[in-house]
Formats: C-alpha cells, sequence, structure tokens
C-alpha cells in the first residue's frame, strides 16, 4: 500500500499524534479565550494576549504539520477514504486560516467575521485530528 520515496524521512508516528492533540487542545483553549474575550465586553488583557500568542503557536505548528503532510499523500498508491478526507479537512481549514490571517492584518472591515472564523478553524482542527490522531488513539487503547 505504502511505496517508499528516495531519502524519505520517516516522523516517529508518536511525535505526530501528540502533535495533533496539541493543536486541537491549542484550538479549544484559544476559543474558550475568545470566547470569555467576547463574552464579558473585553475580558481580562492576560486572556488577549495569551489569545494573540497561542494563535500565532498555533499557526506555524499547523503549517509545519501542512507541510509535512502534504508530500505524504504522495505515498500512497491508492488513497483510503478516511486519510481522503483528512487531507481534504486540512486542505480546507488551511485555506480558512490564511483567509483569518488576511482579515487580522489587512481587511479590518471584516473584523467582526473572525469569531465565526476562529470558530470554524477549531471545529476543522477537531474533525482532522479525530480522524487521524483519534482513530490511532481508539486502536491502541482497545488492545
Amino acid at each position: 500500500m505504502l511505496r517508499k520515496i528516495r531519502g524519505s524521512v520517516n516522523m516517529p508516528e508518536s511525535i505526530i499524534l501528540t502533535g495533533a492533540i496539541i493543536l486541537a487542545v491549542l484550538g479549544i483553549v484559544n476559543t474558550m479565550f475568545i470566547t470569555e474575550i467576547l463574552g464579558r465586553r473585553g475580558g481580562p488583557e492576560i486572556f488577549k494576549f495569551a489569545h494573540r500568542w497561542l494563535g500565532r503557536l498555533f499557526v506555524v505548528l499547523f503549517s509545519v504539520f501542512f507541510v509535512y503532510m502534504i508530500p505524504r499523500v504522495a505515498l500512497f498508491e491508492s488513497t483510503p477514504v478516511n486519510f481522503l478526507i483528512h487531507g481534504f479537512l486540512g486542505m480546507a481549514v488551511f485555506v480558512i486560516l490564511i483567509i483569518k490571517l488576511f482579515v487580522v492584518r489587512r481587511y479590518k472591515v471584516y473584523m467582526t467575521a473572525l469569531p465565526s472564523i476562529g470558530l470554524y478553524i477549531m471545529l476543522g482542527t477537531i474533525l482532522i485530528v479525530m480522524s487521524s490522531a483519534g482513530l490511532e488513539l481508539f486502536k491502541y487503547l482497545s488492545h
């Protein structure tokens, strides 16, 4: 099922699973921070600071995983359906993440849409994690 690509480097699966779970937790925590900020009309300043920096960490980690995972699709001669769904979700979340960054940095007129876009990113990330790391975790726990 898998073909070898000359010179390919395999990241240990435990690192991938750990990183995926960290991404999901970062997405959930960041959503909780922004919900607290918006729900209290400003919220504590530390939440704003934490949301900003955890968001940057999320973007960096997600981008690293995205860049690492795209070439792995080439390893499959016939792609299983769950990997295909996982890949499409990853690409969709990446595009939504780029749109959010454009709104934050350039198109300030659409700032009111940012909470909704962030919620879509968090839900997409959870679906991505559950379609890969969640399945692997369930397999591991069932033995």
